[in-house]
């Protein structure tokens, strides 16, 4: 079987380091998998793409939305690929249209990555994605969450649609090594609290209202950002006029594993979350889990975690002072949480991933 994923960068975001850990898998599983990314540069997640030796390919083309990426990714559909699995808008759309006209035997398969997008807000955006999502045999959905708000913007897709939750390297965050606090923090002392977000820097993520109620804690409290993206320097502005000055950004980091280890609760504070990847990693480290109440999140963190009403500094503030002194000092994991982590397992997501292969090409049929 062979199979070309298309995304449109390999930036450091959830979707992105879902596809890298899934490819890698599917190489195990004796697939043969390729990548094709719609930008003409080098990013955060390509170079483990090159060490796992799959191949990997980049659109001369440097703006995603562009014309021409049509004519780059028609290139590689007509090759001899079973299946072509589309992550994210641009790569939906362009292999859609292509589809169109080119027709042929390749399966499309799509992984829907979040519960809401811009486009569900603008009606004309709706006969787009009704016609686009006809040219898909299956649509992977994160989550319950995720599937029931695709159903309920597109209810012809219900009998397309199914649900593969997404998977971490587990035993990479159960058996990280803490950092010394001291490399996070430089002025750390005994008694301070580490709180910790990790996420791109972009709208949905809201970092806002995790700023807002910074200025509302105990002068012990720092915050910890890790991520970089658009919004950056906007959100680095935000912080000095409504945040504590216990707010460090440490940036785009390759050592997150280790940076959860070494603090003690773990916010999201998502306006809207396919899945919270990243929740799942905090789980693993075993932090106290509060995040925004969002339909993503909520089925992930149900059980395991605490939940803020979305954009609510006062709430947040309150989830965070109420989390147990005996949680921040760390015990082992619990059992709820050791369910959810079965559940979340990269190999469990993999193993779903190829039983729809499987079955779209009819490979199921002939075991």
């Amino acid at each position: 079987m062979k199979v070309l994923h298309i995304i449109p960068t390999l930036a450091s975001g959830g979707a992105e380091k879902m596809l890298v850990d899934l490819v890698e898998e599917m190489k195990k599983a004796g697939v043969w998998v390729e990548v094709l990314v719609l930008s003409d540069s080098e990013d955060f997640y390509s170079e483990r793409i090159r060490e796992l030796k799959i191949p990997i390919h980049f659109s001369p083309i440097n703006k995603v939305y562009h014309l021409l990426q049509v004519k780059v990714i028609k290139d590689y559909l007509s090759r001899d690929f079973d299946i072509v699995h589309a992550h994210l808008f641009a790569p939906q759309l362009y292999v859609a249209y292509i589809k169109q006209f080119m027709g042929g035997k390749t399966v499309l398969i799509t992984t829907e990555h979040n519960t809401h997008n811009r486009r569900r807000e603008k009606k004309y955006f709706k006969f787009i994605d009704s016609w686009m999502y006809k040219k898909y045999t299956k649509i992977i959905a994160n989550t319950e969450g995720t599937k029931e708000e695709m159903i309920n913007y597109l209810p012809k897709v219900a009998v397309k649609t199914v649900v593969v939750h997404n998977g971490i390297r587990i035993k990479q965050y159960l058996e990280a090594k803490p950092l010394e606090r001291k490399e996070l923090v430089s002025n750390y002392r005994e008694n301070d609290i580490l709180i910790v977000m990790v996420a791109a820097m972009r709208e949905q993520k809201d970092y806002e209202t995790l700023i807002r109620a910074s200025a509302l804690l105990p002068e012990n409290y720092h915050i910890l950002l890790v991520g970089i993206g658009e919004r950056l320097t906007d959100v680095k502005e935000y912080a000095k006029e409504y945040g504590t000055p216990k707010i460090s950004f440490l940036g785009r980091r390759s050592d997150v594993p280790s940076i959860l280890k070494s603090c003690d609760i773990f916010v999201l504070s998502s306006k809207w979350e396919g899945f919270g990847l990243v929740a799942v990693e905090a789980m693993s480290a075993d932090l106290p889990i509060i995040v925004s109440d969002v339909a993503g999140l909520r089925e992930v963190v149900e059980g395991v975690g605490t939940f803020f009403e979305v954009g609510n500094e006062e709430d947040l503030k309150r989830q965070i002072l109420n989390t147990p002194k005996d949680r921040i000092e760390g015990k082992e994991l619990n059992s709820e949480k050791k369910q959810k982590m079965i559940l979340y397992s990269i190999e469990k997501m993999a193993s779903n991933y190829l039983r729809i292969y499987r079955e779209v090409t009819g490979e199921e049929k002939l075991k």
